[in-house]
């Protein structure tokens, strides 16, 4: 319903704000040599605008005849098993390598999300793990975890 989306976009709002704050606190750095608070920062920021945008939307929605559940038609297994999965790739990525163990994890949220065919998950996955490492590696110069493989 509207008033649920509006105090959610808040509530993250909210978070976004407290964030932005501490990770301003950690040092943002330069673009160049990033600190310890940028990739937070940016996060919050983007978190901040999303939820400006969705209490915007949810502010000129008429209000429904019906009141639902915050949580209602919600897939819970999808969203279990996404937990699940987060869970296992931070446990993993370490052993297994970041192009590796990304590239899974694309490739499972890609196919949770809706995704039917295999070649689509794969050409998907496969261009946002290189994007995400291209933008992480190269260019803001962080080190990631490497494979037994070699990536």
């Amino acid at each position: 319903s509207v008033n649920s989306d509006k105090a959610t976009s808040i509530f993250w709002l909210v978070v976004a704000l407290i964030v932005s704050v501490a990770s301003f606190r950690l040092g943002l750095g330069k673009f160049s040599t990033p600190g310890s608070g940028f990739t937070p920062f940016g996060a919050a920021v983007l978190l901040g605008i999303l939820s400006l945008v969705c209490f915007l939307q949810a502010r000129g929605r008429e209000k429904s005849a019906e009141a639902q559940p915050l949580f209602s038609g919600m897939l819970w297994p999808r969203v279990i098993l996404v937990f699940v999965a987060l869970f296992a790739y931070a446990q993993l990525i370490p052993f297994a390598g970041y192009s590796m163990t990304t590239f899974l994890l694309m490739a499972f949220l890609f196919r949770v999300a809706g995704q039917k065919k295999a070649w689509k998950v794969a050409l998907y996955s496969l261009a946002t793990t290189a994007l995400s490492y291209y933008v992480f590696s190269k260019w803001l110069n962080l080190q990631f975890p490497i494979g037994p493989l070699g990536f």
